[in-house]
């Protein structure tokens, strides 16, 4: 326990000496921020970026199949935590108040879009799309969108001088990839993330999650704006990756592509909620950037959409085990935030590094058809940076 804590706890502490050690434990590091990454979104996006608060508004908690409230009760960032009562939130699900098949609004974020410099795109299908070559290194004048979606800035400080600053990025619906014609993996709620790992206040690593994968690079190998990593989110899943262009991976039933392009610049810099994370201790604080932000809402054990249809539900088909529709994803807590790797997933999977940005490849997955889940030892946080 750090001397810190003792004094806190032996109440030997003033108010104001209190108050001066959250400001030294909640502070996020100015080099996170000058190192935020940029995100292309596809231009053909129909799903974009939403606001955690206001998908609250759209779902009512379900245990299981069965509602726990009516639609009425009011859920919000500050009390999200308290459905951890039923089951542990083990079994409980943020199912749509709407038939997802009809596509509200709120389902698709239209509004969302991250505005763009109108001096430096032109308009292309409705939206800016960047004209700007791959890999533009004098870009420093160069400045993405704002959302009024506001991401999610979890950093992370794992000591010895490592300084993990995840960035989480929210939409209300995943559309899943075709096979064959057949769509497979939509969800309601969804959650990705780019990890840009610090030592010594410099950045070294780049992580981009992908579908139960993703991809790990050395910090110069990627494309920058100026000195801002740029990662891409692929139509329809929101699939991260560091290059535009095709991506294919592959399922037992064939093979799928990830699309990428220079679509709408977002700077998720510009709204974002913000806290400092003890893995250890799993103590979520406001940082000093967003200090009335909520922090309830990350304690959530259960799911942030519905829970896959039953195959007599119409919505729903199932094809050599892969489903049309799957769980909703568990919340940024249960990303490996206390990750020593940098890669995401379980303890004992490999983690390669790139050095440089690859060609085209082909990755293999068994599950974007199943729906997001971790065995049992793996689900919970990772406390004690394991």
């Amino acid at each position: 326990m750090r001397i810190g804590s003792v004094f806190s706890l032996l109440g030997l502490w003033s108010p104001s000496e209190r108050a001066n050690q959250r400001d030294a434990d909640n502070r996020i590091p100015g080099y996170v921020l000058e190192y935020a990454p940029f995100v292309h979104l596809h231009s053909s996006e129909k799903f974009w970026p939403c606001d955690i608060a206001e998908h609250l508004e759209h779902v009512t908690p379900y245990l299981n199949y069965t509602p726990m409230a009516p639609a009425s009760t009011n859920l919000n960032l500050t009390n999200l935590d308290e459905l951890n009562e039923y089951s542990n939130g083990r079994f409980v699900y943020l199912t749509s108040d709407d038939n997802v098949e009809a596509r509200p609004d709120w389902l698709e974020g239209e509004k969302n879009i991250p505005e763009d410099p109108e001096e430096l795109h032109k308009t292309i299908a409705g939206h800016g799309l960047p004209q700007r070559p791959l890999g533009t290194k004098d870009a420093t004048e160069i400045h993405g969108g704002r959302s009024d979606a506001p991401a999610v800035l979890v950093v992370v400080d794992k000591g010895h001088g490592v300084v993990d600053a995840f960035w989480f990025f929210f939409y209300s619906y995943n559309l899943g990839n075709l096979v064959f014609n057949i769509r497979f993996g939509n969800h309601v709620g969804d959650w990705e993330h780019t990890l840009v790992r610090f030592i010594d206040g410099k950045p070294e690593y780049v992580f981009v999650s992908e579908h139960f994968f993703g991809e790990a690079y050395t910090y110069s190998a990627v494309e920058k704006l100026g000195k801002r990593p740029v990662v891409y989110s692929a139509i329809g899943t929101h699939a991260m990756y560091a290059t535009p262009g095709s991506h294919p991976y592959i399922l037992p039933l064939g093979l799928l592509h990830d699309e990428t392009d220079r679509g709408p610049l977002w700077d998720p810099a510009l709204n974002s909620l913000t806290y400092k994370y003890n893995h250890t201790s799993d103590v979520l604080l406001a940082s000093n950037l967003t200090p009335k932000a909520p922090t309830e809402w990350f304690f959530f054990n259960g799911r942030w959409g519905d829970k896959f249809y039953p195959i007599d539900d119409s919505r729903q088909y199932e094809v050599v085990g892969q489903y049309h529709y799957v769980n909703g994803p568990l919340g940024p807590r249960f990303k490996h935030l206390g990750r020593k790797k940098v890669c995401q997933g379980r303890t004992s999977d490999p983690c390669a590094v790139h050095e440089w940005l690859p060609p085209e490849h082909i990755q293999i997955v068994d599950g974007v058809g199943k729906g997001e889940d971790w065995k049992e030892d793996e689900r919970d946080p990772p406390i004690g940076g394991k």
